[in-house]
C-alpha cells in the first residue's frame, strides 16, 4: 500500500501574519481565516510564543500577551478557524530574547559581551513597553527551563500542524558557560574577539539547543515538523553579533523542514547597497539538497525594510521578487505585518493573491519536478560564488549550486559544466572532485589567484612551476588572442577592461592562451592627462589570462585573476558577456538557450514527460518602479533523445505562443512577458 502523504510534502502556499500585541483585541478569527484563504494560502504561521505567549500559558517566565482577551482562548479559535478552510496552522515560537523583568531575576540566561554587559534589544523604542535582551543559546530558558516546557505545552492542548523556531541563530556569548563549552570542544580558551571564533562555533550552538526542542517535539507529537532557517551566507548585524552561514545537512539534523530569507531591503539605499536581483534565486538553490528531496521556503517580507515595514514594497519590485522562489524550486511564505484588518497598505494583499493564484496554475506540474541545469557552481557563500551565479543568470543559464562542505562525486559527474569560484581551489576535496569530473569527460572553469593552490594543481590548471602573484592593476585590459575567438562572441572589440591582480605563469604544453594581459598604459593619476599621450607602450604579452587545455575527456579553462570582483565592483556588459561566452565554448551548445533581455531570469525543471521552463522578468532600473513587459521572446530545447512534442502550455500568464519542432529542439515564441511565465513542453 502506497504510504500517506505527509501535509508538508505537498504543494504550500504560506502566509506569515507578524502579529502586533496592541492590535489583538481587533482580531476576528473566522475573518482572518476567510480572507487567509481568499489570498489562495494553505498554509497560515502566526506568534504563539516565546517573546509573547498568545495563550494562558502557566510556565513561568513565560511572557504573556497583555492584551489577550479574558473570555475566550483566541489562539483555540485561531486554529479551529484556519482548519474548517483547510489551512494548516503553524505555531511561530520566538525563544532568541525576553523581557527585563526575566532577567533580572534569571540573569543567568542571557547573552554576554565580552565585558559580560548583556545583548540589549530595543532599548531606546518609544512607549509603554518593557526592555528585552538577548537570551544565551546554552541556557535555561532556550532549553529545558522555559523553551521546551513550552513548546510540550503547546503541543498537549492545541492542534497545531507545524512548529517555526524564528530567530534561532545563536548569538556571538562569552558567559562563563559559553566559555567552558568552547574549551571543552576545541582545546582551546575561547577568543576575545567573536571574529577569531571557529567557523562551526555559534553553527554548533545552534544546532545543540535546537537539537534539545526537536527532542522535545519528536517526543511529544512525532507528527508535528519543525521549520529552521537556513543561512547561506555569514554576515555580522549590528546588535546581534556574528552569524555564520551553516550546513544545510547540520540543519536537517534538527528540523523536517528548512526556510531561506530573501528580503528586499530597499531601504538600504540605492548606492551599491540594496539586495542584487539573483538574491532570492542563490536564496533557493543554496537551500536545496542534493537529492532535491525537499524544496526550501523562501521568505519574502513584504516590506522595503524593517524600518518601513508598514509599507509595501513597490508593485512591480515585488512581483518578480516572490515569483523568483517558485520559479526556483521553492515554496513562496510571504511575512507582513500585523492582518488583513490592520494592513493599510492594501497593494500588499493585492500583490499576494496575484502570485499566489499564479502558484496554484503551476503546482501540479512542479510538483515533484527536479532542476535540469547542466551547469553547477561550487558553493561556499561568498562573493565569488555570488557573483560567478549572477553571472550565469544575466546569461540564461539554468544552474545549480553544489556547497562546498560536501562535495558528492556521483550528482557532480551529473553536470557538464562546472565552476570553481576564487578561494575554492585550495580546499582538498574540492580539487579531488574536480580531476576525477574532467578525467570522466567533465568541462571545468577554474578562477584561482591563489598561488600555493595554483602550484599544486598546476598540472590540472595546464600551467608551469613559475608562478608569481603581481600587484593590482589598473588601466589595463584583456587581450583576445586567435585561440580564442570564441570568447570575443557579440563583442566587436580585440580587448575588454581589466583590472584586479594576475598570478604570473606560463603554459605547459598543451595549453592554449585563449586572452592575454596588456599592462597599465599610465598610472591612474594621469590616465586622461593629456590625451595626446594615451597610446600604449605595450600593446601585447605573453601573459596569460585565460588557458585551456585537455584533461582527461575533459578540458580545463583557467582564469588567473578575478573575473567575478570586476563583476561585482562594475557589472560591465563584456564581463557578463564573457562569461557566457566561456559557457559556451565549453558547453559547445547549450541544452537550454534562451534569447531575452539579461534582466530575464530562466530557469528549467524536468518532471516525468514534460519540461518545465521559467522565465521571471526584472526589467528595469531598481527598485522597479514600472512593470515593463519584453517580448518576443524565443527559447530553444534540446529534446530527449527519441521523444517528439505533444504540446507547449504558457500555464502562468497565458501568453500568445508557438511553436515548432526542429532538428532535435524546441523551438518556442513567447509574444509577451510582463513578470513571470512557466513554459510546459510535454512530450
Amino acid at each position: 500500500m502506497e504510504e500517506k502523504r505527509v501535509w508538508w510534502k505537498s504543494p504550500m502556499r504560506v502566509m506569515q501574519y507578524n502579529l502586533q500585541v496592541a492590535d489583538t483585541g481587533g482580531m476576528d478569527p473566522e475573518k482572518i481565516a476567510r480572507e487567509t484563504e481568499e489570498l489562495a494560502c494553505n498554509v497560515v504561521v502566526m506568534n504563539v510564543g516565546g517573546i509573547y505567549a498568545w495563550y494562558p500559558s502557566k510556565v513561568k517566565y513565560h511572557h504573556i500577551n497583555e492584551f489577550l482577551p479574558k473570555d475566550r482562548d483566541l489562539l483555540a479559535d485561531l486554529i479551529q478557524e484556519f482548519h474548517k478552510r483547510n489551512i494548516r496552522f503553524v505555531a511561530r515560537f520566538d525563544f532568541s530574547i525576553t523581557d527585563d523583568t526575566t532577567y533580572l531575576q534569571k540573569p543567568q540566561w542571557f547573552a554576554r559581551h565580552k565585558d559580560k554587559s548583556p545583548y540589549f534589544r530595543g532599548e531606546k523604542r518609544m512607549g509603554n513597553w518593557s526592555l528585552f535582551l538577548n537570551t544565551c543559546a546554552s541556557s535555561g530558558y532556550r532549553n529545558e527551563e522555559v523553551a521546551v516546557p513550552v513548546l510540550k505545552e503547546v503541543l498537549n492542548n492545541y492542534d497545531i500542524d507545524g512548529i517555526f523556531l524564528n530567530a534561532p541563530m545563536a548569538s556571538a556569548c562569552f558567559c562563563e558557560k559559553c566559555q567552558e563549552k568552547y574549551k571543552e570542544t576545541y582545546g582551546v580558551p575561547m577568543p576575545d574577539d567573536e571574529a577569531d571564533f571557529e567557523p562551526d562555533w555559534l553553527s554548533r550552538c545552534t544546532k545543540d539547543n535546537i537539537g534539545v526542542m526537536h527532542r522535545a517535539i519528536q517526543e511529544t507529537r512525532s507528527e508535528v515538523p519543525l521549520i529552521l532557517y537556513y543561512i547561506p551566507f555569514s554576515w555580522k548585524i549590528e546588535g546581534h553579533g556574528r552569524i555564520d552561514r551553516d550546513s544545510i545537512y547540520e540543519r536537517y539534523a534538527t528540523a523536517e523542514l528548512i526556510c531561506t530569507e530573501s528580503q528586499d531591503v530597499l531601504s538600504r539605499g540605492v548606492k551599491g547597497n540594496i539586495p542584487g536581483t539573483s538574491n532570492t534565486l542563490l536564496s533557493m538553490k543554496a537551500g536545496q539538497r542534493d537529492d532535491q528531496a525537499l524544496p526550501p521556503f523562501g521568505i519574502i517580507h513584504s516590506c522595503p525594510g524593517m524600518d518601513w515595514r508598514h509599507v509595501g514594497l513597490p508593485v512591480a519590485e515585488y512581483l518578480p521578487w516572490m515569483c523568483q522562489v517558485p520559479a526556483s524550486g521553492g515554496v513562496l511564505w510571504h511575512s507582513v505585518t500585523g492582518y488583513p484588518d490592520t494592513i493599510t497598505d492594501k497593494r500588499i494583499l493585492k500583490a499576494i493573491d496575484q502570485v499566489d493564484h499564479w502558484i496554484a496554475k503551476s503546482e501540479q506540474d512542479m510538483d515533484g519536478a527536479r532542476s535540469r541545469a547542466e551547469t553547477v557552481v561550487l558553493w561556499d557563500g561568498r562573493e565569488a560564488s555570488i557573483h560567478w551565479a549572477d553571472g550565469l543568470v544575466k546569461n540564461h543559464i539554468s544552474f545549480d549550486l553544489m556547497q562546498d562542505y560536501c562535495i558528492n562525486q556521483e550528482h557532480l559527474n551529473q553536470y557538464r559544466l562546472a565552476i570553481v569560484p576564487d578561494g575554492l581551489l585550495s580546499q582538498e576535496a574540492v580539487q579531488k572532485a574536480v580531476c576525477t569530473f574532467a578525467k570522466q569527460g567533465g568541462r571545468v572553469i577554474v578562477e584561482n589567484t591563489d598561488s600555493s593552490a595554483a602550484l599544486r594543481m598546476r598540472e590540472f590548471l595546464g600551467i608551469g612551476p613559475q608562478i608569481r602573484k603581481g600587484e593590482y592593476l589598473k588601466a589595463s585590459y584583456l587581450r583576445f588572442e586567435e585561440a580564442g575567438a570564441s570568447l570575443k562572441k557579440n563583442m566587436d572589440t580585440d580587448k575588454i577592461a581589466f583590472r584586479g591582480q594576475v598570478l604570473y605563469s606560463d603554459p605547459a604544453d598543451g595549453s592554449r592562451t585563449m586572452a592575454t594581459l596588456v599592462p597599465p598604459f599610465a598610472p591612474m593619476e594621469v590616465v586622461g592627462a593629456p590625451p595626446e599621450r594615451a597610446s600604449m607602450p605595450v600593446s601585447h604579452t605573453d601573459i596569460p589570462l585565460i588557458l585551456k587545455h585537455a584533461a582527461g575527456e575533459g578540458e580545463v579553462m583557467y582564469l588567473p585573476f578575478s573575473l567575478s570582483a570586476l563583476l561585482k565592483e562594475f557589472q560591465l556588459a563584456d564581463h557578463y558577456q564573457l562569461i557566457g561566452n566561456m559557457a559556451d565554448d565549453m558547453l559547445k551548445r547549450r541544452e537550454l538557450e534562451v534569447c531575452a533581455p539579461t534582466s530575464v531570469q530562466v530557469t528549467m525543471y524536468e518532471k516525468e514527460g514534460k519540461y518545465l521552463v521559467h522565465l521571471v522578468n526584472e526589467t528595469g532600473e531598481r527598485p522597479l518602479r514600472d512593470t515593463v513587459p519584453v517580448g518576443p521572446v524565443h527559447v530553444s530545447v534540446q529534446l530527449p533523445e527519441g521523444r517528439k512534442i505533444s504540446a507547449v502550455r504558457a500555464v502562468i500568464e497565458e501568453q500568445k505562443i508557438s511553436w515548432k519542432e526542429e532538428a532535435g529542439r524546441a523551438e518556442i515564441d513567447l509574444d509577451r512577458l510582463e513578470v513571470w511565465e512557466m513554459l510546459a513542453i510535454e512530450f
